[in-house]
């Protein structure tokens, strides 16, 4: 699986220790031994030879951070400290939750450094004990039900209606909301946004709201991405779509673009590859809404992901009071 992130490509693989030990070792002694303290002999031990092994690796093939998988048990989680904050733990923990899945696992588990358990609950994880310590460090018993997940067969998809190709006029900016809402409530597997100022009119509402945290919770690798020109104007106002980022800061992710990179678009939103919401002017609202439109969402898709990485994670929207 390959998730894009932060300015790289995250490329996640499954691998062993037969032919990856020396890749593995490296990562999590520089994370467990020199940063933490662990003692050598203990970062590996008797399960890693039959363990499942993942390796997150970025730009030039470079390995990232690592995880293992030992019966249902998650553990030796580690990302080397330069690329902390850029979704690696993300997406490690996404590839075990889709193979154990995959396994018919029921539920996974995992001690977690009591400062990571916050990283492990954005994912569904909740604490099962009391904490412990492990290697001299506090850590916390955690578990994750997988049967919460549904993992019936996709059915093949019915053929599309005729309607749903055709644009859909709007025309003010209750017809841009409206469209909105539909695009969200419809999407199932991913949805960009990318907006001028996330317009209050639009985006803080909370049928709107309802929709993006069903999407973003409703499965481990749903893709939720929220691009905003200028967040200055969300400073000291309550938004309800603001505070869901900041309770899903692990399912949802929200950026900032300079407010002097030239874009052609003011407003767009795509849901599932195939779901186009655009508008065309810069001062009110004209555009089109389209329930099947995989061409041109391709091509919105190619232009957002291009500001996506002109972006970057916004400190300050963390310590609105809003």
């Amino acid at each position: 699986m390959t998730d894009a992130l932060d300015f790289f490509a995250i490329t996640v693989e499954q691998t062993d220790w037969r032919h990856s030990a020396a890749e593995l070792t490296n990562i999590r002694h520089q994370v467990f031994v020199v940063e933490q303290g662990v003692p050598e002999s203990e970062e590996v031990d008797d399960h890693d030879p039959t363990a499942r092994h993942w390796i997150a690796r970025g730009a030039g093939n470079r390995a990232l951070g690592t995880a293992r998988l030992v019966g249902n048990k998650v553990g030796r989680m580690a990302v080397l400290r330069e690329f902390r904050g850029h979704g690696v733990g993300g997406s490690l923990l996404r590839a075990i939750i889709e193979h154990a899945g995959r396994e018919g696992l029921d539920t996974l588990v995992l001690g977690a450094q009591t400062h990571a358990a916050p990283f492990y609950q954005g994912a569904g994880f909740r604490v099962a004990g009391l904490q412990f310590i492990d290697a001299g460090i506090p850590h916390l018993p955690m578990t994750l039900e997988l049967k919460r997940f549904d993992r019936r067969p996709v059915a093949a998809p019915p053929a599309v209606e005729a309607t749903h190709r055709a644009p859909v006029a709007v025309a003010s900016a209750a017809g841009f909301a409206g469209q909105a809402l539909a695009l969200a409530t419809a999407a199932e597997r991913s949805l960009r946004l990318f907006s001028d100022r996330l317009a209050p009119e639009i985006y803080d509402d909370a049928g709107f709201c309802t929709a993006v945290r069903r999407l973003a919770t409703r499965h481990p690798h749903t893709a939720t991405m929220i691009l905003v020109r200028d967040s200055r104007p969300l400073a000291g106002h309550s938004h309800r779509l603001v505070e869901l980022f900041l309770r899903l800061t692990s399912r949802i992710e929200l950026r900032r673009l300079d407010p002097e990179y030239h874009t052609e678009h003011s407003e767009f939103l795509i849901g599932d590859d195939a779901m186009v919401l655009c508008n065309q002017i810069q001062d009110g609202y004209r555009g089109h809404y389209w329930r099947h439109a995989p061409r041109e969402a391709r091509r919105l898709t190619a232009d957002f992901d291009a500001l996506w990485a002109a972006g970057a994670a916004d400190p300050a929207l963390r310590r609105l009071h809003i």
